[in-house]
């Protein structure tokens, strides 16, 4: 399972497991973690962080000029209803 801007972490000396997603547009960096153990499972945690870049994505095609605008939309949680999938 692999997609564009999204890496899988695991790592052994820590309780985390899950995705990053991670988005760079002209000088400003998008990233958030999804927790398998947040989300239910390893699936879940990855639909969740596909679904959440391709609404960033579909933001960023309207706005292609502020991606810092959207991407704090997307930070402050403001955009869960306002971008349709």
């Amino acid at each position: 399972m692999t997609q564009r801007n999204i890496t899988r972490y695991t790592y052994e000396t820590t309780s985390f497991q899950g995705w990053r997603l991670s988005i760079c547009r002209k000088w400003n960096q998008f990233t958030k973690y999804f927790s398998d153990r947040q989300y239910g499972s390893e699936e879940a945690a990855f639909q969740a962080a596909i679904e959440m870049r391709d609404r960033i994505f579909d933001a960023l095609k309207k706005t292609p000029d502020d991606p810092r605008a959207v991407f704090e939309q997307f930070k402050n949680g403001t955009t869960e209803n306002a971008v349709s999938k």
